[in-house]
């Protein structure tokens, strides 16, 4: 008796070793070979396993299940840490900021590790949601739990775009409200001290990074990446590239700015290629120059309890240095940013034309982050309406054509006076009439009769409704006017 043997579309079975688990081979929807161990040594338990394989392909082949929902299916499969190295790695590809990338991968990090997620479909809205809750209850702002949103929000949309996920399920999380949890103000500097500041830095050579952050609006990745090929004194702008907002961005050049530079560049000798400033004036060089200016002070550095921190041989307390008002507003780089913004509304400047300047991709970011405006301002604008003039007489108004007051010009009339003289005179007129001659009264009949005559001689259309009917009637109605006008003795005027 002969072997019975599969077809060539159900698939076949076979062992790799004696002793080993069946080997299941089928070909898929695509037409390419598959085989998958079936983990069983027990053929009829392998059989069904084959069956559901050639099963699932058919189905596939035919259309009845969508073949793209395996990859999810794969990369669901897979570590969600896996997942997020691939993003970290594909950001780092696109030429994403060193410093942003990191932030990414330990936010993405104490996500994974405080929600327990392990697959991508374990990331969900709820989970996203519950985290975020979390860090605002540990005293995190608004601000923050909003940029870990976001950077969540953008893994999911590079797995969708990558077919690692069919949707984003993050993109439903809400935001939080900003403007009430502000823990980061910054206030613009008055020119005393953003002279001081000057005065300050130029005396060890850093004058042209804080005048480029103040009539620039340069950020501190922009002076990191300036370079002297883009600054062109002659048409005095500045070439921003690789900026926030990822664009080419041309803006104009101070004068006081230009001179800067040309000092600068005639006294370094540098190549177009070289950069303006080779070293970054870091946070701590940036704090002793606001101390030195008088923009910032000293305070005494205290633990849980508000004991001082003693260090060195002596004990002596830790201090560090505070750039902050008594109303808690910072003063930072960024700040001379807001300096910019807030000099150009008092200047008058439009806010899209500021917002081209501090390149800002909404012009009502430019106002509400960086024009900072006080009660001196908003009294300088009240100080400059004009004030309001006294009433004068009515006989004072202009009434010629050039707009000014003649002597001999009439007196004005109210509209009851105009009113009571049209009607006096239309009754003038009609007394004129009624006394004429009859010469008047017979004119308007004789018209009358012959409109009537042309009434009788209009030549009648078969099918009523069209353009003669209506012109009869229309006759007849100025017959009837013109007979009501005669008898009153009132010429009867028609306008077309």
């Amino acid at each position: 008796m002969t072997k019975r043997r599969r077809g060539n579309g159900q698939g076949s079975l076979f062992k790799r070793s004696k002793g080993g688990p069946f080997i299941a081979s089928w070909y898929d929807h695509n037409g390419e070979r598959r085989e998958r161990s079936t983990r069983t040594t027990d053929k009829k338990a392998a059989l069904q396993i084959l069956n559901k394989k050639v099963t699932d392909t058919a189905l596939r082949r035919e259309g009845v299940i969508d073949a793209r929902k395996d990859r999810y299916a794969s990369e669901n499969r897979k570590p969600l840490n896996e997942q997020v190295q691939d993003y970290i790695a594909h950001c780092r590809h696109v030429g994403h900021a060193p410093r942003h990338v990191d932030q990414k991968e330990s936010h993405l990090q104490r996500l994974i590790d405080a929600t327990g997620a392990a697959r991508l479909s374990d990331l969900t809205a709820d989970t996203l949601e519950q985290y975020i809750r979390g860090l605002v209850d540990r005293g995190r702002s608004a601000r923050t739990a909003n940029f870990v949103r976001q950077i969540a929000v953008a893994f999911a949309s590079w797995c969708v775009k990558t077919r690692r996920l069919e949707s984003n399920p993050l993109l439903v999380v809400p935001k939080l409200n900003e403007e009430n949890d502000r823990r980061r103000v910054r206030r613009p500097l008055p020119d005393d001290e953003l002279a001081r500041l000057l005065a300050v830095a130029e005396e060890h050579g850093r004058k042209p990074w804080y005048l480029t952050a103040a009539l620039g609006g340069l950020r501190k990745g922009d002076l990191q990446r300036l370079k002297w090929g883009d600054i062109d004194l002659e048409q005095g702008t500045i070439t921003i590239r690789g900026g926030k907002s990822k664009r080419v961005d041309v803006i104009p050049l101070h004068p006081q700015l230009a001179d800067e530079f040309k000092r600068l560049r005639d006294e370094s000798r540098a190549t177009p290629q070289a950069k303006v400033f080779p070293e970054t004036v870091t946070d701590s060089t940036r704090l002793k120059d606001f101390l030195r200016a008088g923009l910032a002070h000293e305070v005494v550095v205290t633990d849980d309890v508000g004991q001082p921190v003693l260090i060195g041989k002596n004990k002596r307390p830790k201090t560090k240095i505070v750039a902050e008002d008594e109303e808690g507003r910072v003063i930072d780089l960024h700040a001379l940013r807001t300096t910019l913004g807030t000099n150009l509304a008092r200047a008058g400047v439009a806010p899209q034309l500021a917002q081209r300047i501090l390149r800002h991709a909404d012009y009502r970011t430019t106002q509400r982050h960086y024009t900072v405006l006080g009660l001196t301002d908003t009294a300088r604008a009240i100080e400059q309406l004009p004030p309001i003039s006294s009433c004068e007489s009515p006989r004072a108004v202009a009434t010629g054509t050039d707009g000014k007051v003649h002597e001999n010009d009439p007196p004005l009339k109210s509209p009851q006076q105009g009113r009571e003289s049209a009607r006096v005179s239309a009754n003038r007129r009609n007394e004129s009439h009624r006394d004429g001659g009859d010469g008047e009264t017979h004119k308007h009949l004789r018209n009358a009769k012959k409109c009537e005559s042309a009434r009788r001689n209009a030549t009648q259309r078969d099918k009523a409704g069209e353009g003669t009917r209506t012109l009869n009637i229309q006759l007849g109605r100025l017959t009837l006017y013109q007979l009501s006008y005669a008898r009153r003795g009132v010429a009867y005027c028609s306008i077309t």
